[in-house]
């Protein structure tokens, strides 16, 4: 899997004739660094984001990479309805050898992952 953009259509960049619209696509990018799949979410983590990122993480299992890493660094803000879409990339995650991780600084990613797990049920694989 090389470099590559989820949700964003080809030839997206908005003229002068186009209206802009209020929110942008969802912005997903997607790479690999050995047999880790990086997610990249990018400026916003709303529930079209969301779903993107799930959409995203399931076709990064076809790649039976190790391990997905979630990258949360790059967010600029979050929804609740976006910030759940994290606990479905663990539960995706947890088919791989290596599971996922999440990436985080401090800001917005950091705070998304916390609202994601405040009221999740903690799941215990039993490895």
């Amino acid at each position: 899997m090389s470099a590559a953009t989820a949700g964003v259509p080809s030839g997206s960049a908005a003229t002068g004739s186009e209206p802009v619209a209020d929110h942008q696509q969802p912005r997903i990018d997607v790479t690999t660094e050995g047999d880790t799949v990086v997610l990249a979410v990018v400026a916003r983590l709303d529930e079209a984001a969301g779903g993107a990122l799930l959409d995203a993480a399931t076709a990064a299992l076809d790649h039976r990479p190790s391990r997905i890493d979630v990258d949360l660094r790059a967010l600029d803000s979050f929804t609740d309805a976006g910030a759940r879409a994290l606990v479905g990339c663990r539960d995706l995650g947890a088919r791989l050898p290596e599971g996922l991780h999440y990436r985080t600084g401090r800001g917005p990613g950091r705070e998304a992952l916390l609202a994601a797990y405040t009221d999740a049920p903690a799941t215990f694989t039993g490895r």
